[in-house]
This record gives structure tokens, sequence and C-alpha cells, in this order.
């Protein structure tokens, strides 16, 4: 529970062109796939693999 209630108060990076820092999207994607359905995840999945060679 400690770990929730830090994730949830601090802030996301932002990068100068305006997208989420690498980081963050790679744990947000995470977190995500935990509580959603198993066609939403698997749709997560794909788009973390995406962001993940995107740079």
């Amino acid at each position: 529970m400690l770990e929730k209630n830090e994730y949830s108060s601090r802030s996301l990076k932002w990068e100068q062109n305006g997208e989420l820092a690498q980081k963050d999207l790679s744990e947000l994607i995470e977190r995500l796939k935990n509580v959603e359905s198993e066609n939403t995840s698997s749709e997560l999945s794909r788009l973390g693999t995406k962001s993940n060679i995107k740079d």
C-alpha cells in the first residue's frame, strides 16, 4: 500500500517535446496492465513495446 501512495504522490515527468518521460510511460503502462481486462492489457503491452523502441 505504501508503494501505491508513493507513486500517486509524485509528479510525472514530461519531456520538452511534450511527451511523457520514457520511465514514467513504462511505469504507467505496467500499472494499467495490472487493472485492465485481458484484451486491453494486450493492447497496452503492444503500446509499451512500441514506446520502448521509439527512441
